[in-house]
């Protein structure tokens, strides 16, 4: 049995806001950064997981872009940790289109009963956009902006 579905089928556009949801209910799993992360001269990708309704992060993924994707171990824990915030599964995980990552979360995600759901990047803005623009600020900001 498939339980993937995809929301904007045609040229509908819908932006998601957490309003949307019910806490706890529905999960978000998404690339936080637009630019490479650089650790000691190498480039990292972070990847977060989030409750959709209340934009709680439950926590984060630092992959080498040359490992592309986090491993299913490494999303398994992931999932373990949201399901550690209720003690509870959500229903539902929401992945972007075209997410690299996107396969190791949906197929994990499935393994504990969750549905996935998948959107375009953009009709997440309102939800992952304040965490995506606070993460390059705070954490991406070159040296001249830390003054």
């Amino acid at each position: 049995m498939n339980n993937r579905k995809t929301l904007n089928k045609d040229t509908k556009k819908m932006k998601l806001h957490p309003d949307d949801f019910i806490v706890n209910n529905t999960w978000i799993a998404v690339r936080v950064n637009e630019s490479f992360i650089y650790v000691q001269g190498e480039p990292y990708d972070g990847h977060i997981l989030m409750d959709a309704g209340s934009c709680f992060v439950f926590g984060f993924v630092f992959t080498k872009t040359v490992d592309i994707i986090p491993s299913e171990n490494e999303v398994q824990e992931l999932l373990k940790k949201a399901w550690s915030a209720k003690s509870e599964w959500a229903n539902e995980l929401i992945i972007p289109n075209n997410y690299p990552a996107g396969t190791v979360f949906a197929d994990q995600a499935q393994k504990n009963g969750l549905h996935i759901t998948y959107v375009n990047e953009s009709d997440l803005d309102l939800i992952v956009g304040p965490l995506k623009q606070s993460f390059e600020e705070d954490f991406l900001r070159t040296p001249e902006k830390w003054s």
